[in-house]
C-alpha cells in the first residue's frame, strides 16, 4: 500500500467519524430541545410528579375515612349484636 492510499483511507474514516459525530451531537441536542419545549417530556414528568402527589393525598384522605368508620362499625356491632339477640329472644 502506497502512502497516499493509507492517508486516503485515514482521512475517509476521519471523515466518517466526524460525521458520526456530528450526528450524534443533533440527534441530542433535538433530544433535549423536544423535552424542554412546551408539552415535552419534562412537562409531561412535572405533571405526572402533581397528579401522583394528589393520588397520595386522597390515598390518606381514604384511609383515614375508612379507619374511622371501621373503628364506629367495631366499636358498636357488640351492641347490635345484643339487640338483635334480643329482638330474636335469645339472651
Amino acid at each position: 500500500m502506497a502512502p497516499e492510499e493509507h492517508k486516503c483511507k485515514q482521512e475517509q474514516r476521519i471523515t466518517r467519524l466526524e460525521s458520526g459525530f456530528e450526528y450524534f451531537i443533533k440527534r441530542t441536542a433535538d433530544h433535549i430541545s423536544e423535552g424542554d419545549k412546551q408539552g415535552g417530556y419534562r412537562d409531561r414528568l412535572i405533571i405526572l410528579e402533581q397528579s401522583v402527589d394528589s393520588l397520595k393525598k386522597a390515598e390518606w384522605s381514604r384511609v383515614v375515612t375508612a379507619g374511622c368508620i371501621g373503628g364506629l362499625i367495631g366499636n358498636i356491632s357488640p351492641d347490635l349484636i345484643k339487640g338483635l339477640l334480643w329482638l330474636i329472644g335469645i339472651r
